[in-house]
């Protein structure tokens, strides 16, 4: 199995029309995610092992030969098997899968399955990442896309609500979790703050200071990708300093800023011993 040290990195992989497809290779029994979300489209391959994991509140297995596929924005957490484990997770942007299919602004196609058999697959698709296949990546990406989404057409993030909570959850995105007062919050909505936890939780679907914290990690993985050092990202987002930054954003994507940051195409095996 793969050291430690190897467990998990990223790379970016170049594809056809200039758009780039994110693979993360990760052989770590120790590794579990908090509860988060992609901007992009995830789809896995697990090569080895047991993954354990939740999606928008489901609980699920996947196995060796197993595909896994999670629309943008979906809720997860994750935790592996305690002894080998191999997976690919590919992140897809949706602009080059809405593109592929037509579908229109804001929108996508439901998602059939989340879990399902498939280990020619699997194979394939690790072994077109493994070897740094861009364009076989694609490829085999919207085979698997246009046979697990379906023609009715869902909005890509969660449905708007009460407009005085979307008011909130844009403020939060920017603020400090650790810092957020929630009777101040109350009061912006003029509810108490019992009220304003019901309503925001009904909304959301989670608590107001867990909501910042997923939205600012999600901003700052942008920012990231975009070439932001991270002390700056760290600032933007409203951590308390880089270290707190660094711990939540591998709890979070299974690899430091650091790492993340350093995705670019040469490094993609993964080792076994």
């Amino acid at each position: 199995m793969s050291s430690p040290a190897a467990a998990s990195h990223v790379i970016g992989l170049p594809m056809e029309d200039g758009a780039q497809v994110e693979a993360m290779f990760a052989a770590d029994p120790k590794a579990h995610f908090e509860l988060h979300w992609h901007a992009e489209w995830s789809v896995g391959a697990i090569l080895e092992g047991r993954c354990e994991f939740t999606c928008a509140g489901e609980r699920c297995i996947a196995e060796a030969g197993d595909m896994v596929l999670m629309a943008p924005f979906m809720l997860h957490t994750a935790g592996v098997s305690a002894q080998g484990f191999r997976m690919v997770m590919l992140y897809v942007p949706h602009a080059w899968v809405g593109a592929r299919f037509g579908w229109p602004a804001g929108l996508r196609g439901e998602l059939l399955k989340g879990v399902w058999q498939d280990a020619e697959t699997a194979d394939a698709l690790a072994a077109a990442a493994l070897s740094e296949d861009g364009v076989r990546v694609g490829r085999l990406l919207e085979q698997v896309l246009s046979a697990q989404t379906g023609r009715e057409l869902v909005p890509v993030e969660r449905r708007a609500g009460d407009e005085r909570v979307e008011a909130i959850c844009a403020a939060l995105e920017t603020e400090d979790a650790c810092r957020i007062d929630p009777g101040a919050l109350a009061s912006r909505l003029g509810v108490s703050r019992e009220h304003f936890h019901r309503l925001f939780r009904l909304a959301v679907g989670m608590a107001p200071a867990h909501y910042a914290r997923l939205a600012r990690i999600g901003r700052a993985k942008a920012l990231l990708r975009e070439g932001s050092a991270q002390a700056d990202v760290a600032a933007q987002c409203g951590f308390t300093d880089q270290a707190h930054f660094s711990r939540w954003f591998r709890r979070c994507f299974g690899v430091t800023p650091g790492n993340y940051m350093a995705r670019e195409p040469g490094c993609g095996s993964l080792p076994i011993e």
